[in-house]
């Protein structure tokens, strides 16, 4: 599996997490949690080794120049200044760009410098460089692959061995969307026009180990992406621009060393009005321990037990069990989020006692949720339907029985036409359907010791006018 995930202990266990998690909504909290657990941390080991072992497949191509591709100011109009000489980097830490060159650095060292580390044009041209690498930890719309192409064929000299065919670039990343090599090839110049001698995808390649589409959102987010992808657009303190990430890529994976500008703009975006889980796009050490399993001495865990016994989650899964739902699946979708948080909570329940294994609710459970309703956990009976038996009619048939078939011509009721309830001149409705209507077979008494021959199939005769 790529890289390592937030599992529903580290996010209920972490103090940071939960203080983040409450800015959102009570309905939007497990989304959140869904979002989290979707996410992919790429370790500094895990990328380093990476590209050592990717830069050692170019050791044998001959003299090979390797860039760090990284973000120029706008005034920028060249990769090279006059003199010849690479643009130097600012002040300030580059984030990704800065990790990226001390392993390309440490690389040229195992390889007896066989690599040129940011060369110049000048460099470039007495070496007869053919091999050109640009390296990138991930690259989401193709947008800085492309302007940093574009300033190195600004370059006179550089734009003639480009067209001449002279240079092969290597586009080389951890991930890549498919999407960004359209973008990238469009903003290069050449073409791949049959009439052209030399095209334009022979001389730009890519060599990434994890190409996604950007435009699949299930597979990076689940089945909840549906959700995820509203609640990122729901959050109005983010910039329009910034909430599905940079060019609306809603990638998901992050560095150690850096987090990309393609993820969710609700996890690195600050302002006055939210405060972001990964500030400065950069990665907390609190996150780097919660992943590497790592105990955080600032959290208690009795405090942390208590969180976990009296969230907000548990309430509606209780709910949910209760009224029969037993499969994660089912679950996940009552619950609208995703199945690994489900587990998590269903987990989490069985260790409290709250339901069993086999997903019945417990007692604990049903006290749990009658607190939660606030009502008291000692429950009484309900006498509001209760009728006592002295109150009960007989419960043998009004029909009269046919083993005497003198009491079935005795009418049971009076015929006095004062009692009938009709206008004058029209007998009673009740008393006409009384007389019309032939018992149902269902209400013949039949008794044991009775012959068979006695049976009445249809009822009994009803009164002869």
């Amino acid at each position: 599996m790529l890289g390592k995930r937030l599992t529903f202990e580290n996010i209920e266990k972490s103090q940071n997490i939960q203080n983040w998690l409450s800015q959102f909504s009570t309905n939007d909290v497990l989304t959140a949690k869904s979002l989290l657990c979707r996410l992919r941390f790429i370790s500094r080991d895990e990328f380093s080794n990476w590209l050592l072992s990717k830069l050692t497949g170019y050791s044998n191509h001959g003299v090979t120049a390797v860039y760090a591709v990284r973000k120029f100011r706008k005034k920028a109009q060249c990769l090279w200044q006059r003199s010849g000489n690479t643009q130097p980097r600012p002040a300030q830490t580059q984030g990704s760009e800065d990790f990226v060159s001390s392993i390309i650095s440490n690389s040229n060292r195992q390889h007896n410098n066989c690599f040129l580390d940011h060369p110049s044009i000048n460099e470039l041209k007495n070496r007869k460089v053919r091999h050109i690498i640009l390296v990138d930890d991930s690259i989401g719309s193709g947008k800085r692959i492309g302007d940093f192409i574009q300033l190195m064929t600004n370059s006179k000299t550089f734009l003639s061995w480009w067209n001449g065919g002279f240079i092969t670039l290597y586009i080389l990343s951890y991930a890549r969307t498919r999407q960004s090599k359209g973008v990238i090839l469009k903003r290069t110049p050449g073409s791949d026009h049959g009439t052209r001698k030399i095209r334009l995808s022979s001389k730009l390649r890519f060599d990434n180990d994890f190409v996604y589409d950007a435009f699949d959102i299930h597979t990076r987010w689940g089945n909840r992406c549906q959700s995820i992808l509203s609640l990122c657009s729901s959050i109005k303190n983010i910039a329009k621009d910034r909430r599905k990430g940079f060019g609306n890529v809603m990638g998901n994976i992050i560095f150690y060393h850096s987090v990309p500008n393609n993820i969710p703009g609700l996890l690195f975006s600050k302002n006055n009005r939210w405060n972001p889980l990964f500030p400065k796009r950069s990665l907390p050490d609190w996150t780097i321990d919660l992943l590497e399993k790592k105990t955080d001495s600032s959290e208690n865990s009795e405090t942390a037990f208590e969180q976990i016994q009296f969230s907000e989650s548990m309430g509606p899964l209780l709910k949910s069990i209760k009224a029969g739902l037993r499969t994660r699946a089912s679950l996940s979708r009552r619950l609208d989020c995703d199945e690994c948080i489900t587990q998590g909570l269903v987990d989490q329940a069985i260790q409290l006692g709250l339901i069993s294994h086999t997903k019945r609710l417990l007692k604990a459970g049903e006290d749990y949720l009658l607190k939660e309703n606030g009502e008291n956990s000692t429950r009484k009976p309900d006498y509001t339907l209760y009728v006592p038996q002295s109150w009960c009619a007989d419960q043998e048939t009004i029909q009269p029985s046919d083993h005497d078939v003198s009491e079935t011509r005795v009418q049971t009721d009076s015929i006095d036409p004062e009692s009938m309830d009709g206008d004058d001149g029209e007998s009673s409705l009740e008393r006409t359907d009384a007389m019309a209507t032939p018992s149902p077979m269902r209400d013949v008494p039949q008794y044991p010791s009775w012959a068979r021959e006695r049976h009445i199939p249809h009822g009994p005769t009803g009164l002869k006018e």
